[in-house]
């Protein structure tokens, strides 16, 4: 797209702020609109949204239209996530982190599906705009096939008269809830940091080429997909307060490992352990910040993903500004700050699992 419309690398890159702006707005207008039509006609929004942002996107060479494309994709992403979240924490009540786990880690697989597929679509010559069209042609079969029985989706809190009295809770989050906020503002600064500059670290440290080094990255990703979907019987065994810290601990091993090596093996190696880690603390983090809402899940998934949104505009971006002063080597020193920050978080203010 950037070659297509002839802008530099900042002005392509105003397309990841219009994503992110898109789903903060989105994210701190999910509480009124579900308490005005219910969480599944907001699922039917966030589809259409996502058919509209991706047609907006590919349709043209404008950057105003594909720069709109991208806000309105935010808007979509967000309602649709943040509507599935708080679904599947009403729905599956104890079982929630194995839940969360296990749809994250699809979410990981499709990561890595995702740019295998535009790569295919360039291979034969169709181009890169097929990959994601099939994405909004899929939202559209979806919508059909869910057909008109959106209440369903509500659950216990998605709607105000699902609840006796006829309103879900009222009144401010407990002040559990904002640390594991805080926590989810490490854990998705960590991911970000990583999956976004990991490849200069590679460049830097192993001397590998750009396209080696881009493509290097599937180790993270593939290392989050296994530790989503291989965590997610784990899940519902261990304490989930434990195994949220031990995915920090395993997260800061896998940097450790890759950080001190100077060649692309071990540092592969590193981070595929390091995506071990990361694939877990999304879903963990997230579900115990839904159960310390106390009720008030749409809420606290929305705020979630503000959490996300910010996260992985400031963290990646601190981490970019040190690069350019310090090097990048140095500069990789604030992961560890964020995954010591996110265990004494867990740690002095944990959030008891349901039973």
């Amino acid at each position: 797209l950037r070659e297509e419309q002839a802008t530099t690398r900042s002005v392509a890159a105003l397309h990841g702020s219009a994503l992110a702006v898109g789903s903060v707005v989105a994210a701190f207008a999910v509480p009124s609109l579900v308490r005005r039509i219910g969480r599944g006609p907001l699922l039917r929004i966030g589809s259409a949204a996502m058919v509209l942002g991706i047609v907006g996107y590919t349709s043209g060479s404008s950057l105003a239209l594909t720069l709109v494309g991208a806000l309105v994709l935010g808007v979509g992403a967000t309602f649709t996530l943040v509507a599935v979240n708080a679904f599947i924490s009403d729905h599956q009540g104890p079982a929630a982190p194995r839940a969360m786990s296990e749809s994250n880690g699809l979410g990981a697989l499709a990561g890595l599906l995702g740019p295998l597929t535009v790569g295919l679509g360039v291979a034969v010559g169709w181009g890169w705009r097929p990959a994601l069209l099939v994405v909004a042609v899929g939202f559209v079969v979806l919508e059909v096939v869910r057909g008109r029985g959106l209440d369903v989706y509500d659950g216990t809190h998605g709607h105000p008269d699902s609840r006796p009295g006829g309103h879900a809770p009222d009144g401010p989050l407990p002040r559990r809830y904002w640390y594991a906020w805080a926590v989810l503002i490490a854990a998705v600064g960590t991911e970000f940091s990583l999956t976004l500059w990991g490849s200069d670290l590679l460049r830097d440290r192993a001397g590998l080429g750009d396209a080696a080094a881009s493509a290097a990255l599937v180790t993270i990703v593939g290392g989050m997909a296994i530790g989503r979907l291989a965590g997610a019987p784990v899940v519902s065994r261990v304490d989930p307060e434990r195994l949220l810290m031990a995915a920090f601990a395993v997260t800061g091993l896998g940097l450790a490992i890759a950080w001190l090596s100077s060649s692309a093996p071990p540092m592969l190696v590193g981070f595929f352990v390091a995506g071990l880690g990361l694939g877990l603390l999304w879903p963990l983090g997230v579900s115990r910040a839904l159960r310390a809402a106390q009720g008030r899940t749409d809420r606290g998934s929305a705020l979630a993903s503000v959490a996300a949104g910010v996260a992985s505009a400031v963290a990646p971006f601190a981490l970019g500004a040190l690069a350019d002063s310090y090097g990048v080597h140095t500069a990789f020193l604030i992961i560890p700050v964020l995954l010591i920050a996110g265990i004494v978080l867990v740690r002095i203010a944990p959030v008891p699992a349901e039973h």
